[in-house]
């Protein structure tokens, strides 16, 4: 009898897991090292995580619009397991159109995704 495999969403609710903290925990420490390097304080730290165990890290610094401009700047450095490449991107957004715009894009090395494949546990 062949073993069926299902894909994450097909899985029982049992079965699915998000990934550990102790496995993205590396990845983390190195998106964060990278943008205490390049983003100037504060910054601010998002960890996302599915069920399907991706994840990502996002790490941001928010250049406010000053008095007399309307356009912000937000510099975001992140990691998705599904793309295992550290990218920075710096944004600018019209704080009174609530349009925003990819201004420059930056590539910062390769991490192969942690999370072991779910068919292996």
């Amino acid at each position: 009898m062949s073993q069926q495999h299902l894909s994450p969403e097909q899985q029982p609710s049992s079965q699915r897991q998000i990934p550990s903290i102790e496995a993205i925990g590396p990845v983390v420490d190195e998106v964060i090292d990278i943008a205490r390097r390049e983003l100037d304080a504060p910054r601010s730290v998002e960890i996302e995580m599915w069920e399907d165990r991706e994840f990502e890290v996002r790490v941001n610094h928010w250049y406010p619009a000053g008095s007399e401009n309307r356009y912000g700047y937000d510099a975001v450095i992140h990691y998705h397991s599904d793309r295992e490449t550290i990218r920075g991107v710096l944004f600018k957004e019209d704080t009174e159109a609530d349009e925003r715009e990819a201004l420059l894009k930056m590539d910062w090395g390769h991490i192969s995704d942690p999370v072991p494949e779910k068919n292996g546990e």
